[in-house]
């Protein structure tokens, strides 16, 4: 075990996952998602004050290197904006005295995520009406699709398309519990990633004062027949954040496929070099014979992380996962704990290295005598 934490010091100390709409950030400014994006409950594509703040972040001041960076902003049209997500991740899963699973790279989630590569762009037809479209190169898919009126009185907008579903704290961690298996099983459900937008629907949004409300409808991912809804809303202040989500997927039960609610409360808070964050989630999915609602199966999950700033650009992250539903046929039941340190070598580019060590429920879809320990090393450019 001695050496094990040995590896994890050393790792962290010399490597390098996404910044998309990153609660951290936020949280270090005091503000909400929609001051640094142009999607207001985050995204791929920033504003003039995300982009400024963004390209502002470098850990070293390599001469040259910066200025060009900076020169090549400016140059760039103020109605069009641009979102480059090259993201190349190195990883490895170790379970120590299990016979037959020797060290692996690259295995599947929700261990160690592979990279992946995409590109945005926004174009901005006046102040009120733009549009945004997001590929994924690497899969040849689209993502992101919508059209969105946004500048409008209390900082209201309206946003049609494929989107991001707007719940909890929309960590960028694509392999944080509270997004990747909080709507898992085998009768589908939207992932809170911003890797799984969507299908076709319509979003409105409000920020009066220090108040905020997302309200979305969007086609049911299994019966397209059917609407789904998501909805996030609260109060933030310079100094904290509080809000509530509420996730429901084919309450009518149609198809034969047992509707799901999800239900929670996030937020939070800098205190002098730290930023807290916290998120709580339940909700069931109703199992169905014949058609009949004959019982319930109840998730619950939590997801607590503070983030030290180490000075210039620099940041070291302690995360604390858990996920259970009675059942055990969550994509992973259990805890997560995950280290990270993460820095700007030079202008818009991000380092990051996550250790994490995966402790599955026993009798869970992944228990193997456990626990799993993986560290994943990522690069992440952005514009």
């Amino acid at each position: 075990m001695k050496q094990f934490w040995l590896w994890i010091t050393v790792l962290t100390f010399f490597t390098v996952s996404n910044l998309l709409a990153e609660p951290y950030l936020a949280a270090w400014q005091g503000v909400n998602c929609n001051a640094c994006h142009m999607n207001e409950t985050g995204g791929y594509i920033r504003n003039d004050f995300g982009r400024n703040y963004g390209n502002d972040l470098k850990t070293f001041d390599w001469q040259g290197i910066a200025d060009a960076a900076q020169a090549f902003t400016h140059k760039t049209p103020t109605w069009i904006s641009a979102g480059v997500d090259f993201h190349e991740s190195f990883g490895a899963r170790f379970v120590p005295g299990v016979p037959g699973v020797p060290t692996q790279f690259n295995p599947s989630s929700p261990f160690v995520p592979l990279g992946r590569q995409s590109f945005s762009i926004a174009i901005k037809a006046n102040e009120v009406i733009s549009g945004v479209f997001t590929y994924r190169l690497d899969e040849s898919i689209t993502k992101e699709v919508y059209a969105l009126i946004s500048n409008l009185p209390d900082d209201a907008y309206f946003k049609l398309g494929k989107f991001t579903t707007p719940y909890g704290l929309e960590l960028a961690d694509d392999n944080s519990l509270v997004r990747d298996d909080l709507v898992s099983n085998p009768n589908g459900g939207y992932i809170f990633t911003f890797d799984n937008p969507t299908y076709d629907g319509l979003e409105f949004g409000i920020y009066p004062g220090n108040l905020f409300l997302n309200i979305a409808a969007f086609n049911d991912i299994v019966n397209t027949t059917e609407k789904d809804f998501s909805a996030k809303g609260g109060i933030n202040f310079r100094e904290f954040t509080l809000g509530g989500s509420i996730y429901s997927q084919n309450l009518d039960n149609t198809g034969n496929i047992g509707g799901k609610i999800r239900y929670g409360a996030y937020g939070w808070t800098k205190l002098g070099p730290v930023v807290l964050l916290g998120e709580f989630d339940s909700g069931y999915d109703n199992l169905l014979t014949a058609g009949v609602v004959t019982g319930q199966n109840t998730y619950t999950a939590y997801h607590a992380s503070a983030e030290i700033d180490l000075g210039q650009d620099m940041y070291l992250r302690f995360v604390n996962e858990y996920l259970t539903d009675t059942n055990l046929s969550a994509s992973f039941d259990g805890f997560r704990d995950v280290v990270t340190f993460r820095f700007y070598p030079v202008r818009n580019l991000k380092c990051q290295v996550d250790v994490q060590r995966m402790d599955p429920t026993v009798g869970s879809v992944d228990y193997a005598s456990g626990p799993y320990y993986a560290a994943i090393f990522d690069t992440y450019i952005f514009y």
